[in-house]
């Protein structure tokens, strides 16, 4: 009488892992958020550009406030790095992370635009 063949180890040395949903639904937020801030970002020119301290900048050039030029690029250069990050980190908390930055910087980068000229 033969005894049966009993596997004692794995068939593969390499472990199971269970596939990454909270990565796809994370990467697809960020892309759709990046996307909406070109139209968001439009919206808030046009509500500034509706503004009597708007106008009497265009008109007289007085009034012209705002923040300076780098705050606006700086705040938009933290979105994209963010953006990167989250997109192509296989590490579930730092795309978390970075997706949180994203979206600060993004609202950041609008307060900025909706502050032009107050």
């Amino acid at each position: 009488m033969t005894t049966p063949d009993v596997r004692t180890r794995a068939a593969s040395p390499v472990p199971i892992t269970p596939p990454d949903v909270e990565g796809a639904r994370l990467r697809k937020r960020s892309l759709i958020w990046a996307g909406l801030l070109v139209p968001a970002t439009l919206l808030a020119g046009v509500l500034v550009l509706s503004t009597e301290a708007a106008a009497l900048c265009i008109a007289k050039g007085r009034g012209c406030g705002g923040a300076p030029g780098y705050l606006y690029l700086a705040s938009l250069a933290v979105a994209g790095a963010a953006f990167v990050v989250v997109q192509s980190t296989s590490r579930a908390d730092v795309r978390r992370a970075a997706l949180r930055t994203q979206l600060g910087a993004e609202a950041l980068f609008l307060l900025f635009v909706l502050t032009t000229y107050a």
